[in-house]
């Protein structure tokens, strides 16, 4: 009959505010005779927390080679939990284990890449759905880090001798190809069988 009232609150989004109250205008009611309220009524107080975690995702090395591995960061904007490894798509290695050691907010691990690759561009993908704040908010969408590259595949060569025949006076070339441009090679690479082998080249 107009003594209580009832209706429902939605609290903004994405907003952390731990004091907050509903004010009344008493001025703006009349009771049956007529008799209008004075001042303002407040509600008690009540928190909120609609702020979803986020987070950055840095690869320390963005350039892995054969037997290198490097350190991944994972630096949420606020504590979270639940977060494992179920969480992350790694592109082109392995991931050890997360952990955090300032209660949730920064996770660590180590990166190792595939062995025997190349590959230019690789990003690591958190699910950000997978973890919660303290309040109990999930993340959402998802993360990326920084882009890595990986080149664990190490050269290898074959030999050509043009003249497998060779007699006095003669000479022969020698060709070594690699499966991708190296650098350093010298004669002191080299076994030699009965012979000498002349400064190495390449055009």
């Amino acid at each position: 009959g107009g003594v209580t009232w009832t209706a429902t609150f939605t609290p903004t989004v994405n907003l952390e505010s731990t004091v907050n109250r509903i004010t009344l205008n008493n001025t703006g009611v009349t009771d049956k005779a007529g008799n209008a309220g004075v001042g303002t009524s407040d509600s008690n107080n009540y928190a909120i927390d609609t702020l979803r975690p986020t987070a950055t995702i840095v690869v320390a090395d963005a350039a892995l080679q054969a037997g290198e591995s490097t350190l991944v960061t994972i630096t949420f904007s606020e504590a979270v939990n639940g977060f494992t490894n179920a969480d992350l798509t790694v592109a082109n290695g392995t991931l050890s284990n997360v952990s955090s050691s300032d209660g949730g907010v920064t996770w660590t691990a180590t990166f190792t890449p595939t062995a025997n690759l190349e590959s230019s561009f690789n990003q690591i993908m958190l699910n950000n759905a997978g973890v919660t704040d303290k309040a109990g908010n999930a993340g959402a969408g998802s993360s990326v880090s920084n882009g890595y590259a990986i080149d664990t595949l190490r050269p290898t060569a074959t030999i050509t001798v043009a003249d497998t025949a060779l007699a006095v006076g003669e000479t022969s070339t020698v060709t070594i190809t690699f499966s991708e441009a190296i650098t350093g090679l010298t004669t002191a690479d080299f076994t030699v069988a009965n012979g000498t082998l002349s400064n190495v080249s390449s055009s």
